[in-house]
């Protein structure tokens, strides 16, 4: 376990020293959320106008946190490396280090996403703050099912896309 451990750590450490990629990342972000807000904005132009049931605040915060999601667990290690891998045949000189691959993979995936995800959900919210306001109702015994989702967003690239 200890290995896996040294694995998130130093991709951590590692995505620590690209501060600035990630910064430009979250200016993007911005012009984004910028977008997506005056568009909601102008959709419900009438301020008594509910769609679905959503008020123009909660539909903003929709759309900002789940791109505070994607922005922030989006990387190409769960899209990418394991299929070129494959391609390129790395998988067999990759299972035969003294590792667990998918457990290598993992852990260097949440090594990537850490810091993105915290940097992401924090400046997120203090944009949503700014631009919208708080979130009416919000009810912080949520948090650790937002986690779980966060940590959870890539399954389906492991296979699992549909129990039914």
């Amino acid at each position: 376990m200890k290995k896996y451990l040294y694995i998130y750590k130093a991709t951590l450490i590692e995505n620590l020293n690209y501060m600035s990629s990630v910064m430009i990342r979250f200016l993007n972000f911005i012009v984004m959320m910028f977008v997506f807000i005056n568009l909601w904005q102008y959709i419900y132009s009438d301020s008594s106008q509910i769609i679905n049931g959503y008020t123009m605040e909660q539909m903003i915060w929709y759309v900002l946190i789940t791109e505070v999601l994607w922005f922030g667990t989006r990387n190409k290690i769960l899209t990418t490396e394991i299929s070129e891998d494959i391609k390129t045949g790395n998988i067999a000189y990759n299972i035969n280090k003294p590792y667990n691959y998918i457990y290598y993979i993992i852990s260097k995936h949440l090594g990537e996403i850490t810091i993105k995800s915290i940097i992401f959900f924090i400046l997120g919210m203090i944009l949503g703050v700014i631009f919208v306001g708080p979130i009416n109702n919000f009810n912080f015994m949520n948090i650790p099912f937002i986690a779980i989702s966060l940590i959870l967003r890539n399954n389906y690239k492991f296979g699992i896309k549909n129990y039914n």
